[in-house]
């Protein structure tokens, strides 16, 4: 019999769970797909850029900026769902382990994912802040 008021194996409320370290590693690699899909999408939209020139290369100037145009147009619109998909299905990891209550995982998903934010926001915020055309 427990000299406590109440027993402890009774108290209702969330379990306390004893996570690994690396569940650690595992939410910060989950967290990181969303920018490994990303840069994967940009190398092969680039690489599919370069081949439609090389393709195109005797038709002149025109029509490769046209074919240039189009591959990174089509690239663009393609990292963007891929980038936005990846995010959402990471969002769902991240809810059901705060559910399941393994918030050491979860938190580094989001910690990483807020990485991979700034990390893919930097290069429009440099745009921005530095000038194209310095003055003279």
């Amino acid at each position: 019999m427990s000299t406590h008021p109440i027993d402890e194996t009774n108290v209702p409320g969330q379990e306390l769970v004893i996570e690994p370290k690396s569940s650690i590693w595992h939410g910060a690699l989950v967290g990181l797909i969303p920018l490994g899909l990303l840069a994967g999408v940009v190398v092969i939209t680039l690489l599919v850029t370069a081949l439609a020139r090389q393709l195109v290369a005797g038709s002149g100037f025109f029509v490769q900026q046209q074919t240039a145009l189009i591959t990174l147009i089509v690239g663009l619109v393609l990292a963007i769902v891929v980038y936005a998909v990846a995010i959402w299905r990471v969002l769902r990891h991240v809810k059901i382990w705060q559910q399941d209550g393994t918030i050491t995982q979860a938190n580094a998903a989001l910690w990483v994912l807020t990485a991979t934010a700034l990390i893919t926001v930097m290069p429009v915020v440099l745009a921005i802040i530095l000038p194209q055309h310095p003055a003279p």
